[in-house]
């Protein structure tokens, strides 16, 4: 099946190929899996952390985010999650973050992603963030790219480049990140959303409001963002305390 295949030979395929395939895949895993809870954290996964893959070379990687990052951490940790879609070459491209760079001081780093990381995959709309957030953190993620086509054995290989990020200090969330810290920003503003406890209430009331009622029911909410903080994020046991409380019960 082309959508196993390592990411450089995605390039050989033809893209309508490849999203055929993936759908193909999608369905059959969703008719005949006896993981029927996985594939529904993948389904659950791949909404929250969406790529468009008409869009540029996300025709060729989109089948890669979805093995490498969707599925292979759907039940895994929170944090493991967004880390590896932060870097994933094709949210990257979907999110212009292979845009965002500061290589002389007039640059405006690119916030397309930081926005989208903040208001959509960590914190939510109303999670308490500023425009001078998005900005810092775009800062802070400014640097990452990948290699496309012409580089054909290392096609969609993700790297960090130092020439194109911005290395003074940041401010994030009320964090201090100092200077110099290079790629090891990416890791902070990670932490950073991923402990913050905006982020625990709204992962949980994505999860009640898929699993128990739209609107998500307070109190379950509550409990579902407790376990999603005090087991740092591990996806199972959140899913646990959300399977466990007498909303979904009923």
């Amino acid at each position: 099946e082309s959508v196993v295949q390592p990411t450089a030979e995605m390039y050989e395929y033809d893209p309508r190929r490849l999203l055929a395939d993936l759908t193909q895949y999608k369905l059959l895993r969703g008719v005949y899996s006896k993981r029927q809870l996985f594939e529904v954290m993948v389904d659950f996964w791949t909404d929250h952390f969406n790529i468009v893959s008409e869009k540029a070379d996300c025709r060729w990687l989109k089948a890669t985010d979805d093995r490498d990052v969707i599925r292979r951490h759907a039940m895994g940790n929170f944090r493991d999650l967004v880390r590896q879609s932060a870097t994933s070459a094709a949210m990257l491209i979907y999110l212009d973050g292979h845009d965002n760079k500061v290589i002389d001081p007039n640059d405006r780093p690119n916030e397309n992603y930081a926005r989208e990381l903040l208001e959509l995959h960590t914190l939510g709309v109303h999670g308490g963030y500023t425009q001078r957030d998005v900005m810092e953190v775009a800062r802070c993620l400014s640097g990452w790219t990948y290699e496309n086509r012409p580089y054909r054995l290392r096609a969609g290989r993700v790297a960090f480049d130092p020439k194109r990020h911005d290395h003074g200090e940041k401010h994030v969330l009320g964090h201090t990140i100092p200077a110099g810290g290079g790629a090891d920003d990416l890791e902070r503003v990670i932490d950073i959303v991923c402990d913050h406890p905006s982020t625990a209430r709204y992962i949980a009331t994505k999860l009640c409001r898929r699993f128990i009622a739209d609107p998500a029911p307070d109190d379950a909410v509550q409990q579902v963002a407790d376990a999603f903080t005090a087991a740092q994020g591990d996806i199972r046991q959140t899913l646990r305390a959300m399977l466990n409380t007498d909303a979904f019960a009923e």
